[in-house]
Order: structure tokens, then sequence, then C-alpha cells
């Protein structure tokens, strides 16, 4: 957490986690499959890689 605001930031943190979970659960009901990828985690872009392949192929045999 920041050190200055910090009302400020807890309340717009909370926001976020709350309509990131809504339109994740919205995107999976339409049918979609999704990978959440955070910008600290590309710098280690061979895991990345790695989470992208295996996701990408837990789908292939699935017809939509």
């Amino acid at each position: 957490m920041p050190k200055s605001k910090l009302e400020f930031w807890r309340t717009k943190l909370e926001g976020n986690r709350t309509r990131d979970a809504l339109k994740l659960d919205q995107l999976r009901k339409l049918g979609w499959n999704v990978m959440v990828v955070w910008e600290c985690e590309l710098r280690d872009m061979e895991n990345i890689l790695r989470r992208l392949e295996a996701f990408l192929n837990e789908d292939a045999g699935e017809t939509k």
C-alpha cells in the first residue's frame, strides 16, 4: 500500500478488485477462457510464454 492518501488508495484498489472479478465472471459466462497477466510479470518473459502456451493448449481440444 502507498504511504500517503491511504484511504483513497484502499478504496480505489478494492474497487478495482471488485470490478475485475465482475468482468472476469462476465467473460466466463459468455464462454471465454481468461488469462490475467500483471504488468510486473512481464519482466520474466520466459515464464509468461510458458503460461501462455499452457493456457492456449488447455483449450486446444475443446470445441466452442
